[in-house]
């Protein structure tokens, strides 16, 4: 990708994996391990409740992408109340948002959500099937003991066309 990219990241930080190990290059790539092994810890920061938590961009189905800036301080009391209010999740408990966290979903409700109300988190990167089959989203849940669980209906539909009868469940 950043080969055919106009404007090109002058960093990148990898990790490498065993079943694919990346190759890097020298003066831009940053080895994730090495990073986090010289990292030293930093003290929180107070921010104001208006101060920006991210942009997000938009898909862009207008024909031109938005970057809709969300502020910390009413994000977070609206995450937190959900996660009683809409999941039924209460502090203590493991909650799991099977979503992708580069959607607003899933840093809401992976990163931000749960760890407000005092959740446990699943940090899920894969997808419901083939890897390894659809009974993944069960497996998980049984696992990790999980009390509250969302996921797409598309995520729910891929495991029924492969898994028609909840045998895997």
């Amino acid at each position: 990708a950043i080969d055919y990219a106009e404007h090109k990241p002058e960093k990148t930080v990898i990790l490498k994996r065993p079943q694919a190990e990346a190759e890097m290059i020298d003066g831009r790539d940053i080895d994730w391990d090495s990073a986090v092994a010289a990292a030293t810890p930093a003290e929180c920061v107070p921010v104001a409740a208006t101060d920006p938590l991210y942009i997000l961009y938009t898909s862009g189905t207008t024909g031109e992408p938005k970057g809709i800036v969300r502020d910390n301080g009413g994000h977070a009391v609206a995450l937190q109340w959900s996660m009683k209010a809409v999941y039924d999740v209460e502090p203590g408990e493991v909650y799991w948002a099977a979503s992708d966290v580069g959607w607003v979903v899933g840093h809401s409700y992976i990163v931000y959500g749960p760890l407000l109300n005092g959740n446990t988190t699943i940090v899920f990167e894969g997808k419901p099937v083939g890897t390894p089959d659809a009974g993944t989203f069960w497996r998980v849940i049984d696992e990790h003991n999980v009390t509250s669980f969302f996921t797409a209906p598309t995520a729910i539909r891929a495991v029924k066309r492969e898994d028609p009868k909840g045998e895997f469940i």
